[in-house]
């Protein structure tokens, strides 16, 4: 499966220009052979830390945008992930959507927020893997290990992440991918805001990472379109052992230990 990562900093409450801006890297895409289009953390909104920025009139444009892109997909025959925030239940959540073409779209709340975050969003409470073993994620969620390995126990061969990660503490972004992948044995696909936007200075380095660590493709810092194939039956010839480059974490496990994980508190005690 060929995947796109489109790289760009979304301008904040610009829905019509943040969707021209993917629009234009969604068209690119396909023309590179894309099956799946994968774009940054709340792209149509731009990332807006001020809960008095969602309003009515900008949640309405962004459902706008919604359906546009549900459009593109079923012209284009591509699938797309890109993030979008939504209401969900009564609340505001901070969203990822995957939207197959010719098929409903599945929605992911962010389940690990930053203090910054709770502040506007309401967190999910469900880990989802989408069709065709995709896992769905965004940004901070992949510096928690428990999120991705529930994933990948319920079938997930890709983990795929739209950020919006700044340059402050980048290291994490770009020191823990690498984990994911290998302890899941499956690709980890990050596709991150680039650039200054306002206050803010994102990273960029968009990546794939196989199931090996191994870097398939990173980008740079600024706005950029990537490419990377994936093969997901290898995900499953190396967690059957058939091919014998990686141990085989997920049958070596020790679930026995591990009842006590939700009950450990920071200090290591049960309360």
């Amino acid at each position: 499966m060929r995947v796109a990562l489109g790289q760009f900093g979304a301008r904040p409450g610009d829905v019509a220009g943040n969707l021209a801006r993917t629009q234009a890297l969604l068209e690119r895409a396909v023309a590179g052979g894309a099956a799946l289009a994968c774009f940054p953390e709340l792209c149509l909104s731009g990332y807006l830390l001020d809960r008095d920025a969602y309003t009515d009139v900008l949640l309405a444009a962004v459902e706008s945008a919604r359906r546009t892109l549900a459009e593109d997909a079923d012209r284009l025959g591509v699938a797309i992930i890109y993030g979008a925030p939504i209401r969900q239940d009564g609340a505001l959540v901070n969203g990822v959507v995957m939207q197959p073409p010719g098929a409903d779209a599945v929605a992911y709340a962010k389940t690990h927020l930053d203090v910054k975050e709770r502040a506007i969003f309401s967190p999910g409470s469900e880990l989802i893997v989408a069709p065709g073993g995709i896992g769905l994620a965004c940004c901070y969620d992949v510096a928690f290990p428990e999120a991705g390995r529930v994933l990948a126990l319920r079938g997930a061969r890709a983990l795929v992440a739209p950020m919006a990660w700044e340059v402050a503490r980048g290291f994490v972004m770009q020191r823990v991918v690498a984990a994911r992948a290998v302890e899941n044995v499956a690709y980890v696909v990050c596709v991150n805001q680039s650039g200054a936007v306002g206050d803010l200075r994102f990273l960029g380095a968009s990546c794939v990472i196989d199931p090996l660590g191994e870097v398939v493709v990173r980008l740079g810092a600024g706005e950029a379109l990537g490419f990377a194939d994936l093969d997901l039956e290898w995900v499953d010839r190396l967690r059957s052992g058939s091919d014998e480059r990686t141990y085989p974490l997920m049958d070596d496990r020790r679930p026995d230990l591990y009842g006590d994980l939700r009950n450990l508190n920071r200090t290591g005690l049960v309360p």
